[in-house]
């Protein structure tokens, strides 16, 4: 047999050998680069007088999502069972590092199954809180959000030590399948924080969803216990809602927390967004709300923040999209004198999937 031949052989037993494992498993590569050059000022006022503390421009990453690369992929073990996974790295776009310090795989790092009972899966994954805040905001928790600005910390930080309730380490999550538009999620982060007689630390979730043609209704419960000697449990609600009537999409969520300290904190906040298409291509989303935090025993608001944000996409094709966006944002402070910040964020920007 010839060189040629023997090569040709052994392609095309490569060939028939990867052709069985691609049928039976997959691994994607993706991502997403978002930067967008943007103007930002802040202003505050204390007792009639007026400061600028910040007005500058600059090109940012991350303005309708944070740039990110990842590998997700399936295997098939018959019968309806599937191996699954995800890794998800985010990084700044501007200046190609990591979107966070120490990188690795910083978003989503989760491996599970799934099948006819649901999914089960393990690891660094989203909590079901900030998938309501997202799902239920017609600009999907941008950088130009009225919900970016409203539900940011502290509402989003249990009492103690956890880390902001976007994603959580040590995560375990069952979801069920999704039946007559129903779909339930739990979620059990373990705290792995702990010593003798110390609290370790652990956050629980409940999710239930329906989704159904043009209407969805969620509502999350989670509670947050802190790390430490003597440390609270935060306890938070959302509920969300949207419909769409095909020319305008109208979203609502409201979410309220208390810390469960001793002379601790609560806060309860909502927003209202509607998305609208102008065009086969284009949309414009906008989006108001309101946050109040109280002193948990007397009720007394101690801080109030409103946003008012607009945005527009334009989908250049199925992978690019050019936007342009605009947030303003006021802090109260109800110091003696009262305090007051005005931020504003205006910003034009393109995003590429791949």
């Amino acid at each position: 047999m010839t060189l040629s031949k023997k090569t040709a052989v052994a392609l095309a037993a490569f060939g028939a050998l990867t052709g069985v494992a691609h049928a039976q498993s997959n691994v994607t590569l993706y991502g997403l680069v978002d930067l967008y050059v943007g103007k930002s000022t802040s202003k505050i006022t204390l007792g009639g007088a007026s400061f600028q503390i910040s007005n500058g421009s600059s090109l940012t990453s991350g303005g309708l999502n944070g740039s990110r690369w990842g590998l997700r992929g399936a295997e098939d073990l018959g019968g309806g069972l599937k191996a699954t996974f995800q890794l998800e790295s985010g990084f700044s776009a501007d200046t190609g590092t990591s979107a966070v310090a120490g990188g690795g795989f910083n978003r989503t790092s989760k491996v599970g199954l799934s099948g006819g009972f649901g999914s089960f899966e393990m690891g660094r994954q989203y909590t079901q809180m900030f998938l309501l805040m997202d799902r239920f905001d017609a600009q999907g928790t941008s950088s130009f959000s009225a919900t970016n600005a409203i539900f940011g910390p502290p509402i989003l930080v249990a009492a103690g030590s956890l880390s902001p309730a976007i994603r959580r380490d040590n995560m375990l999550q069952y979801t069920t399948p999704t039946m007559g538009g129903f779909t339930g999620a739990v979620q059990y982060a373990f705290g792995e924080n702990g010593g003798p007689g110390v609290s370790a630390g652990r956050a629980m979730g409940v999710s239930a969803l329906y989704a159904d043609g043009p209407i969805a209704v969620q509502g999350v419960y989670e509670s947050l216990k802190g790390a430490g000697s003597g440390a609270a449990t935060a306890k938070t609600t959302g509920l969300g809602a949207s419909y769409d009537f095909t020319a305008v999409k109208v979203l609502a969520q409201y979410v309220a927390q208390k810390d469960g300290r001793v002379n601790g904190i609560k806060e309860n906040g909502y927003v209202l967004s509607i998305a609208v298409p102008v065009s086969s291509a284009g949309t414009i989303n906008a989006g108001i709300g309101s946050e109040a935090l109280k002193a948990a025993a007397t009720g007394t608001r101690l801080i109030k923040t409103s946003s008012a944000s607009v945005e527009y996409r334009h989908d250049l094709s199925k992978r690019t999209t050019v936007y342009a966006g605009f947030n303003n944002v006021k802090f109260e402070a109800e110091t003696t004198p009262v305090l007051t910040s005005r931020d504003r964020l205006y910003g034009v920007g393109l995003r590429h999937k791949f």
